[in-house]
């Protein structure tokens, strides 16, 4: 009988605690909550919070407003009757010396805790940045294309008490990262507020500012390979701690002179190849041998080459009808995409250009998110991070 009414009893919790959230969102609701917090800065001898701007983010999939207020004498900031919303997503930033910061905070459960907004003095001292780690995987091999798909991430840590920022010497100040000769399907996914990519001489930068803590940058990308045998040179301008070299025991087979024999390891019950080394100073480069790549017979090459025939030389119904398959397996090929597409190109040069860079940016960003191949998390940050850009080139 105890056992029949405590299962009795676990059930009416489980169905009484949804009720109990829909009360307490319904409350909210009725009466809105406040939002409030404190700005400090955490660099040393700094001056005082008083009079910054401080913008309360609420963003759906069609709606996207701000409030904006000023902090009081002693860094304090408030927002009053804000009606929560399930659908909606919820944010506060602020700006101090051109860099950006902020945080998600949650209003269904009622009021938040006061928000620590935590703001520091710019330093154009690339130093103060170095790398905690650098993995590389070299993740699977097209074999028609004669390409390797890589995925690389690198945690950057920022130890001091300054925001480091890109000075007038660019691109050097830049935070560049190096990447095989033609390379192609660039993707770049990163935490750091208001970033933005573009692609510069053999690599890509992050157009960013990095305050203290630990920031992943991770991308994905492809490049070509010849023969049996290639070498990838990996480059560090920020050092690393650690250096994890990896790959599938079945895609292909890793070595380096310096590096010392490959480690067999298993990571979800699947067997990978690793190359470790330690302790790598700032401009160090890796070269690591990929071999075993497999080598298209020619009848292959004849097939491929049929499959990907130009669109010009064939009749115009035939054409047609490859649009429309084309574009259905587009849609399915890149239906689980989970970070943002970075198109190739030259570094914007213009306001005017980069201004129009990034609308076709939220263009596509909007088209993708409708499409289901944005997740919504992803949508709402990579949304915020381009349209804090392009508020920034309107103002300036």
């Amino acid at each position: 009988m105890h056992k029949q009414l405590a299962i009795a009893g676990l059930i009416l919790l489980t169905l009484l605690a949804p009720l109990a959230l829909l009360q307490k969102t319904t409350q909210a609701q009725e009466k809105g909550v406040v939002v409030e917090g404190l700005v400090v800065n955490g660099s040393p001898g700094s001056p005082s919070t008083a009079g910054l701007v401080v913008t309360f983010h609420q963003d759906n999939a069609s709606l996207h407003e701000h409030l904006e207020t000023l902090t009081d004498d002693a860094g304090r900031f408030r927002f009053e009757s804000i009606i929560p919303d399930p659908f909606m997503v919820y944010g506060v930033s602020g700006r101090y010396q051109d860099a950006l910061y902020g945080t998600d905070i949650d209003l269904l459960n009622g009021p938040p805790p006061s928000v620590l907004l935590e703001i520091f003095e710019v330093s154009n001292d690339q130093q103060i940045i170095h790398a905690n780690s650098a993995s590389v995987l070299f993740a699977d091999i097209d074999k028609e294309t004669g390409t390797i798909a890589v995925l690389e991430m690198v945690q950057l840590a920022n130890d001091s008490a300054y925001t480091y920022m890109a000075g007038d010497e660019l691109p050097m100040d830049l935070l560049r990262f190096g990447l095989p000769p033609d390379f192609s399907a660039l993707k770049v996914d990163t935490r750091l507020l208001g970033a933005d990519v573009v692609q510069v001489d053999r690599g890509f930068a992050v157009l960013a500012a990095v305050p203290p803590g630990d920031h992943d940058i991770m991308y994905t990308y492809e490049f070509p390979y010849a023969g049996t045998e290639h070498v990838f040179t990996k480059s560090l301008p920020f050092g690393g701690e650690g250096l994890r070299i990896l790959s599938p025991e079945d895609v292909l087979a890793i070595s380096g002179e310096d590096l010392g024999p490959p480690e067999m390891v298993t990571i979800g019950n699947s067997p990978y190849q690793l190359l470790e080394q330690t302790g790598l100073e700032r401009g160090t480069r890796v070269d690591v041998t990929l071999s075993d790549l497999p080598q298209t017979s020619f009848p292959e090459r004849m097939l491929y080459a049929v499959k990907t025939v130009r669109a010009e030389i064939l009749a115009p119904a035939l054409l047609g009808i490859l649009m429309v398959v084309l574009t259905g397996l587009a849609i399915g090929r890149h239906r689980n995409r989970q970070s943002m597409p970075v198109e190739a190109g030259p570094a914007p040069s213009t306001a005017e250009g980069d201004r129009f860079t990034l609308q076709r940016m939220i263009s596509q960003l909007e088209q993708d998110y409708e499409s289901g191949e944005v997740v919504t998390e992803s949508y709402h940050r990579w949304r915020r991070v381009l349209e804090t850009r392009l508020n920034t080139i309107d103002e300036g």
